[in-house]
């Protein structure tokens, strides 16, 4: 769109042409106090939905090829149909900087290898058309076999075009659901073996599992093992990335060798910078070992560290949770009792949000039973008075 509408909206060079001409038809329609169709129940009244060839000019990465009117049609459409307005949005969405590397490895899904494919395509050998005289509204059968044959080549083109791009939006969804950290976090869900929440985990409760210390459990998780394996992979191709580092150590962590974690985490601390999350992996592998081992050095590390990640994210519910479970196993069951209140405000899962009330009212509990049995014992009846003597 070459006018805008809205001229205080702030310019956005760096965005894609067509998805910035789509959001920018839509801000106008509602400015304009026109209600978008893919806002409504019904999708009546938008027309019939584009073909998709009639899209390859835009989605293709050359919108500048297609004539302003066509455009204009087309995304006039995509701003009253939701369903080609989401798929416009899903096409020209950008993909994150782990996705655009993996993607640029894919060499058909290159615009220099899909520009070479529709040029092979036009390239292609035809028969020579041979003029046949059958009047002037009626087509010959050479006319007829050359039209079918461009509109092949047409819906060929339209189809690997398509296949290109489903394939694409599979491979980048396979990717994040896939990933070393999504595998980790189902790790720790599938079997959690200790009281410390782990980041991008879901809920779980608590599984006694028999383990030999640094080696794993008997029967160890396959998401465990494939995120290992993947990990390992990236830290050999890039062995100081802190990214790959953390989730080293994190899934050391859950195999239970605190020792190496706990070198990679403080190397990682000491080289900045330093984050919540990584404060809190630290603190989990400091923790576990200090339970394991019975070190209140290692536990007191742990707190410290807790707190820290607690004053850079002072409304993120795991630190809150792992900081308070450290908190009462210090013995400081009032500072614990104000953190799971706190907790309490900024934890939405509902599963989590069942044990944190669950660890605070049995805290509670022990705190009235303590001051119970201290009145008690300040009410003990004092020593008898001493008999008087008889008199002589």
């Amino acid at each position: 769109m070459k006018n805008d509408s809205n001229p205080n909206r702030p310019s956005d060079t760096s965005a894609d042409p067509l998805a910035r001409a789509l959001e920018e038809l839509m801000e106008n329609r509602l400015s304009q106090g026109l209600t978008p169709e893919w806002t409504r129940t019904s999708a009546s009244g938008v027309g019939q939905c584009p073909k998709p060839d009639e899209w390859l000019l835009l989605v293709g990465g050359k919108p500048e090829l297609a004539d302003d009117a066509s455009m204009d049609a087309l995304l006039a459409h995509a701003a009253e149909c939701g369903k080609c307005a989401t798929h416009l949005r899903m096409l020209t969405a950008e993909p994150s900087e782990e996705e655009a590397a993996e993607l640029a490895g894919l060499v058909s899904a290159s615009s220099e290898w899909q520009m070479k494919l529709a040029a092979e395509l036009a390239r292609t050998p035809r028969q020579q058309l041979v003029p046949i005289k059958m009047g002037p509204t009626r087509m010959g059968p050479v006319e007829i076999s050359r039209l079918k044959a461009s509109r092949i080549y047409l819906w060929a083109g339209s189809g690997i075009a398509a296949t290109l791009m489903i394939g694409a939006v599979t491979f980048f969804w396979w990717q994040r659901a896939n990933s070393p950290e999504r595998l980790l976090a189902e790790a720790y869900t599938q079997s959690r073996t200790y009281d410390l929440r782990m980041p991008g985990a879901g809920f779980s409760e608590v599984t006694n599992e028999t383990h030999l210390r640094g080696g794993g459990s008997v029967h160890e998780s396959s998401r465990l093992l494939d995120a290992r394996a993947r990990i390992e992979r990236q830290v050999e191709n890039a062995p100081e990335d802190a990214h790959w580092l953390e989730l080293e150590a994190r899934a050391d962590i859950q195999e239970e060798k605190f020792d190496p974690a706990i070198e990679i985490l403080d190397r990682l601390l000491a080289r900045e910078p330093v984050t919540a999350e990584l404060l809190v992996d630290d603190a989990s592998a400091y923790f576990e070992r200090g339970s394991a081992t019975g070190s209140e050095e290692d536990r007191s590390t742990a707190l410290e560290n807790l707190r820290r990640a607690d004053e850079m994210a002072p409304d993120d519910p795991l630190v809150l949770f792992n900081e308070a479970v450290v908190m009462e196993d210090r013995g400081q069951a009032m500072n614990a009792v104000e953190t799971w209140n706190r907790y309490l405000k900024f934890e939405r899962d509902p599963r989590w949000l069942a044990e944190g009330r669950a660890r605070l009212q049995a805290l509670e509990q022990k705190l009235n039973q303590l001051k119970t049995h201290q009145g008690r014992m300040g009410h003990h009846p004092g020593t008898p008075p001493a008999t008087h003597a008889p008199a002589a």
